[in-house]
């Protein structure tokens, strides 16, 4: 049916950057309050046709934060605060249906953690962030709806050599002998390992008020503060993680060099995936340039990297 779209944003302050350094050249997961966020609440508002009033009643609501879902850390069958502010607006807005859209994740984290109140309340804190957002004047957003989508070829570094594969198969760590496991079974059988991963990457473009770019993986926050310096102009930037397939974290150079969880650690722990190394470090470069190419495909009238940024 006829809809009237408009664009807003609001603030919630309850994520926080999971990356602590741990004094010893690694980090840990924990609260990082001197570490990188973006705790903006992007909304994409949904209105219909004119009612007997001339009002348009609220339809549906999308908006994002960038923050991991994990308040709870348990095999609980429960939405975390997405699905608690959901249902939060939904209930203070009758008729309104309230979708979610995971923003640059693979860093942040809901603080404090571990209590299903917590869950709750950060639900109830980004539900009044749209409800906020709700009460800006909002940018219009007009026709047409363009959309471009790719898959980028993300190099990996070179895989360990086979006397380290084996003996990290005999160090008796599950994951990391597990994984050098899977790499030495796919050696011997003469399949040999990937060196590369194509990660989607895709820009939706609403008119000229609203430019979304979107990446695949768990995309740490440096991307969102990036392109949202880079595409920044006529329209507003919006960013999105986790879109089309999550294959595992996706680092920026930053973190990549840092080295931890975020920054490699974890792809040893892929297994319908598997990943032989960390990724290469260009992964930023080429993913960061693929928006771009994207958006100016799509005719986003932003400014382009200087050669710097590039």
């Amino acid at each position: 049916a006829p809809a009237e779209l408009s664009w807003s944003r609001a603030r919630a302050g309850f994520s926080m950057n999971r990356r602590t350094p741990d004094g010893q050249g690694g980090f840990r997961n924990f609260p990082h309050p001197d570490g990188p966020v973006d705790q903006e609440v992007p909304v994409l508002i949904v209105r219909g046709g004119p009612d007997a009033e001339g009002d348009r009643p609220l339809r549906a609501v999308l908006f994002g934060y960038a923050c991991h879902a994990t308040t709870l850390s348990a095999n609980e069958i429960n939405g975390d605060w997405p699905g608690y502010a959901q249902a939060f607006i939904e209930e203070d807005l009758p008729g309104t249906v309230a979708l979610f859209l995971n923003g640059a994740s693979g860093d942040q984290n809901p603080y404090p953690r571990r209590l299903l109140a917590y869950a709750e309340r950060h639900g109830r804190a980004l539900a009044t962030a749209v409800e906020a957002a709700l009460e800006t004047k909002a940018r219009p957003l007009d026709g047409p709806l363009r959309a471009a989508l790719q898959w980028t070829e993300i190099p990996y570094q070179d895989p360990p050599p086979r006397a380290e594969l084996e003996e990290r198969v005999a160090s008796g760590d599950a994951y990391s002998a597990g994984h050098a496991k899977l790499l030495l079974e796919r050696i011997d059988a003469g399949d040999g390992l990937p060196t590369a991963y194509p990660v989607p990457v895709q820009v939706l473009r609403i008119g000229e008020g609203l430019v979304l770019a979107a990446i695949g993986g768990e995309v740490v926050v440096d991307y969102a503060l990036r392109l949202k310096r880079e595409l920044g102009g006529p329209a507003a930037v919006w960013f999105a993680g986790y879109s089309n397939e999550v294959m595992t974290y996706i680092p920026s150079l930053r973190v990549l060099e840092e080295g931890g969880y975020e920054g490699g650690g974890a792809m040893r722990y892929g297994r319908t995936i598997l990943h032989p190394a960390p990724w290469h470090p260009s992964i930023e470069e080429r993913l960061v340039g693929a928006v771009h190419e994207l958006a100016d495909r799509l005719g986003a009238s932003a400014p382009q990297p200087s050669e710097a940024q590039r």
